[in-house]
């Protein structure tokens, strides 16, 4: 059995329905499980803390956390809040952030990619698919981790997805193609600001260092280039870090060492303690190729090991008022939707939404784990593809509130961050985002 669904408690037959995840019986039985386990404990202090958010006096930001869920759509949310009942007194801690709007993530070609997602909220322009960094005559913009190095801020990206995937890609080059992977290693290398780099890319970085030229770039950089955790454990936080930690991403939330919560842990002892502060992002990229195979067991798996991250940065931000924390996500992935409110031309349609393949992921996830009645949970994708859905934002910490009730474009989001950091002028300067 797998060591996430343990039998051990018995439910009415529509919290079965809702909530359950058959265990060696069908849902009838009245038979669930537990959810799956989240990777740090929820400490009552931690609750304590989310339950004092309101009542935080915040001041004017020095440091800003900021968290991406890769594909992480409003369903995501719904969904793991129904399957798993939360971390924290039945919901998870993002759902804690006082102030709470939605995004709109449409790029200029429409149906956003990580890129063009990512782009938008680091660069505060809306540009195209694939593009890194760049506007979309294919020039350089300023993204927020080369701004808040300006100002003598420290800088992190971490991720349980490779380094050279779309979104960190994006917060640390700049670049045309987001598939030249092995190119987005030497620009990390050659030319990206931040202090730290951690996540998953060996691989790729591995393919660049074949290169002597970049293997001596390491050396007149000042780069430790970690490939353990241990290696990253070392670091004396002089120079600049980048650690590939596997091969290519995180793969399975239960099964991830480090978690991504130890990672954000290790960068904000890294980066925080300076008079000019710091800035951070955190993405959870795992839970995107969770969503592109409609695995939403793992999905689950991943939003809460996301959430666990997230739940650091909050604590943080509660013992530094002068702390942002923002989560959001890029786009959403799978277009995720609750059973019985699935739109009944899509259900007519399913052809159109790539149901071969769907059925077929969903085929290898029963074979794999027979003791799960997958038609017992309560959520189904509706495609393996991006969608043009708006995704959520939750925020606190000095002038979030403008985003609370509101929504608000993706560019316009990456200028409040430029905005945090210190330069108004950050970012596009028309309503449509792009230059």
């Amino acid at each position: 059995m797998n060591r996430i669904l343990r039998s051990v408690c018995v439910f009415t037959l529509a919290a079965a329905l809702l909530f359950a995840w058959g265990c060696g019986a069908s849902p009838q039985n009245g038979e669930a499980t537990n959810p799956p386990a989240s990777s740090i404990a929820p400490a009552k202090e931690t609750i304590d803390y989310l339950n004092e958010l309101g009542h935080i006096e915040f001041t004017q930001a020095k440091n800003v956390l900021l968290f991406i869920g890769d594909g992480m759509g409003m369903n995501h949310i719904k969904a793991t809040d129904a399957i798993t009942g939360g971390n924290y007194d039945g919901k998870l801690a993002i759902e804690y952030l006082t102030n709470q709007g939605t995004v709109i993530t449409l790029c200029n070609e429409g149906e956003p990619d990580s890129a063009s997602g990512g782009t938008a909220l680091a660069c505060g322009y809306k540009s195209n698919r694939k593009y890194l960094g760049l506007n979309i005559k294919r020039e350089e913009i300023r993204n927020v981790v080369e701004l808040a190095n300006s100002t003598g801020k420290k800088t992190g990206v971490v991720t349980n997805e490779s380094i050279v995937d779309a979104t960190p890609a994006a917060f640390t080059i700049h670049a045309p193609n987001r598939d030249d992977e092995s190119n987005i290693a030497k620009l990390q290398i050659e030319t990206s600001a931040a202090d730290i780099i951690i996540g998953g890319g060996k691989a790729m970085y591995d393919k660049a260092l074949e290169d002597s030229a970049y293997r001596q770039m390491l050396l007149d950089h000042q780069i430790t280039y970690a490939t353990t955790w241990e290696e990253v454990e070392a670091y004396n936080n002089e120079g600049r870090l980048i650690a590939t930690l596997t091969e290519d991403y995180f793969e399975k939330a239960e099964e991830a060492s480090p978690t991504l919560a130890q990672m954000t842990e290790k960068a904000l002892s890294l980066l925080s303690g300076t008079e000019e502060g710091f800035f951070l992002l955190v993405e959870g990229g795992a839970m995107d190729e969770s969503a592109h195979v409609s695995d939403v067991m793992e999905l689950t798996r991943q939003m809460l090991a996301f959430d666990d991250a997230v739940s650091l940065g909050i604590r943080f931000a509660a013992e530094h008022p002068d702390t942002i924390v923002i989560v959001t996500a890029d786009h959403d992935t799978g277009g995720l939707q609750p059973k019985e409110q699935a739109d009944p031309y899509v259900t007519a349609h399913r052809a159109e939404y790539h149901t071969s393949e769907m059925l077929k992921y969903e085929a290898a996830l029963q074979e794999e784990n027979p003791e799960v009645d997958l038609a017992a949970l309560p959520y189904r994708f509706t495609t393996i593809a991006h969608t043009t859905n708006n995704v959520q934002i939750f925020a606190i910490g000095y002038g979030t509130e403008i985003f609370n009730g509101k929504t608000v474009q993706s560019f316009e989001f990456g200028k409040f961050i430029g905005a945090a950091l210190g330069d108004e002028s950050f970012g596009a300067q028309n309503k449509n985002g792009l230059q």
